[in-house]
């Protein structure tokens, strides 16, 4: 069987992505790795994703889709990025595919029903770390939900064509915006209606994997679940100090779902599903009243310019507050 496997929601969820591609390669499949790319604010003060025009020294696919290696690099704003991908693609000696959230929801069906084309494949695998995928969309903490909507909507559309899709959720909570006791009653309804497929986890060999991968990436959400499977138990802080999470034997679970039941209660990726670019979806989730992390990064470059990358939590946490407070 040939399955590709994407991180869904940028930064380091291509580490979580490791998960499955390594157990599935591990039975015996053919499996492809990819994430889509967005490195977070410390790593590129530029907002928005990475795509095609900022990439150098790799292989493009199509419009929405390139092939990186250990030597890939981005150029940002004038300033040379190496991307956690590029970081993975590296400590596994291989190429990895980076994934575009420009072209909207249609943009990445379109780019990943290529893909699986060319690569008659019989399976994509979307992981989300933390799992704020499973958002329906008025939750409070909910910060991120641009990326994940644009890949959920994504998958769906792909079944909905044919293909088989899941979603694969790792480390309930360890991005820091929905608590895992609420997370868990998403996926029990899920459940209720038909949409867990599996149950699974990490390992001893994937941890071996994840301790080497992670020795030069560098993310904290996919850092949590190999946290939680050496026996760190326990509050921790993350994102410079703007959230916590407790960390558990839980957040070395993972929870495999069929997005067609996912999207059922999804009011965000339902908003972005009809997209054709980033703003499009931006915009659909800004009628929601959703402040988005593309509204967060614009509006820190604004202020801050080329030193985004540098300003303190709390001035962060401050305009958030702000902003979610405004009504669109």
């Amino acid at each position: 069987m040939n399955v590709f496997i994407f991180g869904v929601g940028g930064g380091g969820d291509v580490v979580s992505a490791l998960i499955p591609y390594r157990q599935l390669a591990q039975r015996g499949h053919v499996v492809y790795l990819g994430s889509v790319v967005w490195e977070r604010r410390v790593e590129d003060p530029i907002p928005g994703p990475i795509c095609n025009d900022s990439w150098r020294e790799v292989e493009v696919i199509n419009r929405w889709v390139s092939l990186v290696n250990e030597k890939s690099y981005a150029v940002r704003g004038g300033r040379l990025i190496i991307p956690q991908i590029v970081r993975v693609a590296k400590a596994l000696g291989t190429k990895l595919f980076s994934l575009c959230l420009e072209g909207g929801s249609k943009g990445l069906f379109t780019a990943l029903r290529e893909v699986s084309q060319s690569l008659s494949l019989d399976a994509i695998i979307g992981v989300d770390a933390g799992g704020d995928v499973l958002a329906i969309g008025d939750e409070e903490g909910l910060s991120s939900p641009l990326a994940d909507s644009i890949s959920l909507a994504s998958l769906v559309r792909l079944k909905r064509e044919g293909l088989n899709t899941s979603l694969q959720v790792v480390g309930l909570g360890a991005d820091g915006e929905l608590d895992p006791a609420y997370l868990l009653s998403r996926i029990s309804k899920i459940a209720s209606m038909g949409g867990l497929l599996e149950v699974g986890g990490l390992d001893r060999d994937v941890a071996l994997l994840l301790e080497d991968v992670l020795a030069n990436v560098n993310t904290e959400a996919s850092r949590i679940p190999l946290l939680a499977f050496r026996g760190t138990y326990g509050e921790i802080a993350i994102r410079q100090g703007l959230a916590k999470v407790f960390v558990s034997p839980l957040q070395a679970v993972s929870f495999t779902l069929d997005p067609e039941v996912v999207i059922r209660d999804s009011m965000t990726a339902k908003a972005v599903y009809e997209s054709n670019s980033i703003d499009e979806a931006d915009t659909s989730l800004n009628r929601l009243n959703l402040y988005t992390e593309l509204d967060l990064e614009r509006d820190i470059y604004a202020m801050f310019g080329e030193k985004a990358s540098e300003i303190p939590p709390e001035v962060v946490k401050s305009l958030r507050s702000r902003r979610v407070q405004k009504r669109f």
